[in-house]
C-alpha cells in the first residue's frame, strides 16, 4: 500500500509539470490570439533581431492562456505548445507574462539584451506560483 500511494504521488507530480516543446513540434499562435502590440513586431528585418517564443506542454496552468508583452504592449495569448515568432529591435526589452485572465499568478518581467541578426528562443514555462519566461537552448 505504502509504494503504491508513492507511486500514485510521483504519477501526479509528473504529469503536472510543464515540459519545453521545440519549434518543431509547436504551433504557430493563431490569428485571434495575436493581441494589438504584435504588429509593430512582426516585419523582420536586418537591423532587428528574430525572437520564438513557446510556452511549455504540460497540465499545470494549462487551464488559462499566457499573455505575453513586450515592453509593456501585449503581443499574444499562448496556451500549451502554442509559438510566436516576432522581431525586435537592438538593446534591451522588458518582456512580462502573466495569466490572461489573471485570477491568480502574478506579473512576471524580465529584461533581455538583443543584437541585431541573431535569434533567440525563449519558454514561457509555469512555476507554483505564475508563469516565467525564459531563454532556452532546448527549443531548436
Amino acid at each position: 500500500m505504502k509504494h503504491t500511494s508513492l507511486l500514485l504521488f510521483a504519477l501526479i507530480l509528473t504529469s503536472c509539470a510543464t515540459s519545453p516543446v521545440s519549434v518543431s513540434e509547436s504551433h504557430q499562435v493563431s490569428a485571434d490570439r495575436l493581441l494589438s502590440g504584435y504588429p509593430a513586431l512582426a516585419q523582420p528585418s536586418p537591423n532587428k533581431a528574430k525572437v520564438i517564443v513557446i510556452r511549455d506542454a504540460g497540465m499545470l496552468g494549462a487551464g488559462a492562456p499566457a499573455k505575453l508583452a513586450v515592453d509593456g504592449a501585449p503581443v499574444a495569448r499562448l496556451w500549451s505548445g502554442n509559438r510566436v515568432d516576432f522581431y525586435v529591435t537592438s538593446g534591451e526589452h522588458i518582456f512580462s507574462v502573466r495569466p490572461d485572465p489573471q485570477m491568480m499568478g502574478a506579473l512576471t518581467e524580465n529584461s533581455f539584451s538583443f543584437t541585431p541578426g541573431r535569434t533567440y528562443h525563449f519558454r514561457i514555462s509555469i512555476s507554483e506560483s505564475s508563469f516565467r519566461i525564459q531563454p532556452s537552448t532546448q527549443l531548436e
